[in-house]
């Protein structure tokens, strides 16, 4: 194992400076962009949405490190309580994590932008993120004693090799996390925050913290960083734009470890070109999946798509659904809430047919009702449904 990045001076450059004209205008299109997927739908709907796009960034990130979970797999573990006994997948305790740690973001007294770079926080989400693992999945390989959760490997002989990298030494992980949260985490304009977080983002998996589980928890720590920025709208989906270009993504930042290529390339030890090159794939991926999410969301498109599903899906037949339901259904995904009555008026049916027809909407999941009578009722996205109604949501790109 080489002893080669044992100084903090091998983190540098950390910022891009100067920043090239077309990371702000991708940062400022990002921004323009969050401000259409806001205004597409209703917040009763946008949050619903947003917890089924916590079940895909478990999906796309577990399978980036090479790890296939059916979404309906996750959404039924993602249902059981922390505390209980079954709850050992990684996949669920990825969802249950990033549900807790958002509401912790989004909460008053929350933690500020400094501190989402800090080692207490990362140590925070790894911990989560294993704190259920089985002992065969915090196995390392080559140790006798396995991964503990939320540990740095700042101790003796945890130095590691991922691919062709050599990761800095043990003693040197700390200082450099240290680091990095000075220089990133007093960064004041939100597209040079922006623009910083994604620099992170590379070199956070560059210094490798943990013995391992280093992707899942950079993945999440940026998704968390977007979300304190108003960015990560719960309308699209980062981790699925990454596995969908995964050979990209990897190939930016393996070329980001290389060293500096000539007087032209920084002032830092690592290069400065590959760097922005790293965050200008970033960009461009996030601008990717936020302008797919606006397309899939289209108000026409999204009703087209909702009458083939009740038309032809085999759920939908088998509960006898009719065809005019299609009608409530979207009008109760652009409203975000209805009141029962309205909605079995929107099909259009008989008095007891509506009726009827609202109980099974219901049991099949995609109208939630808090009680059998409850007065306003709401749309629903179990997985099934939701990979109607989104095309290729969750497609297998690996």
């Amino acid at each position: 194992m080489s002893a080669l990045y044992d100084s903090v001076s091998w983190l540098e450059p950390l910022l891009i400076d100067p920043i090239p004209a077309d990371l702000v205008a991708m940062a400022d299109q990002m921004l323009a962009l969050k401000g259409r997927l806001e205004g597409l739908y209703p917040a009763e709907t946008a949050d619903r949405i947003g917890q089924l796009l916590q079940l895909t960034n478990s999906f796309y990130s577990n399978l980036i490190e090479g790890q296939y979970t059916e979404p309906k797999a996750i959404e039924q573990k993602a249902r059981i309580k922390r505390s209980a006994k079954q709850l050992t997948d990684i996949a669920a305790s990825h969802v249950y994590v990033q549900r807790a740690l958002e509401r912790l973001i989004d909460r008053d007294g929350g933690p500020d932008w400094g501190q989402l770079f800090s080692v207490n926080f990362l140590s925070l989400l790894h911990r989560g993120l294993f704190r259920d693992a089985s002992l065969q999945e915090l196995h390392i390989e080559g140790r006798d004693t396995p991964m503990v959760p939320g540990q740095l490997r700042d101790i003796p002989r945890l130095d590691v090799s991922v691919g062709r990298h050599d990761a800095p030494a043990y003693r040197i992980v700390r200082p450099m996390l240290e680091r990095m949260q000075v220089v990133y985490g007093r960064i004041a304009d939100p597209r040079y925050r922006l623009i910083g977080a994604l620099a992170y983002h590379h070199r956070l998996a560059w210094v490798h913290p943990f013995p391992d589980g280093n992707g899942r928890v950079v993945r999440m720590i940026t998704h968390l960083q977007l979300l304190k920025l108003g960015l990560a709208s719960p309308l699209w989906s980062l981790s699925r734009g990454v596995a969908r270009e995964h050979e990209a993504y990897y190939r930016h930042l393996a070329q980001a470890d290389q060293h500096r290529q000539g007087d032209l390339d920084g002032r830092g030890q690592l290069s400065l070109k590959a760097l922005q090159e790293f965050v200008r794939f970033m960009l461009r991926t996030c601008i990717d999946q936020m302008t797919y999410m606006l397309q899939a969301l289209d108000r026409d498109a999204l009703r087209a798509r909702l009458e083939r599903a009740v038309a032809f899906d085999e759920r939908f037949v088998a509960a006898g659904i009719k065809p005019q339901t299609a009608r409530a259904l979207h009008i109760l995904i652009t409203q975000g809430a209805v009141l029962r009555n309205d909605f079995k008026v929107y099909m259009g049916l008989g008095e007891r047919t509506a009726i009827s027809q609202l109980k099974q909407l219901v049991q099949l999941g995609v109208v939630e009702s808090p009680s059998p009578k409850s007065r306003l009722i709401h749309p629903g996205f179990p997985v099934w449904f939701a990979q109607l109604v989104f095309p290729d949501l969750h497609r297998r790109f690996m």
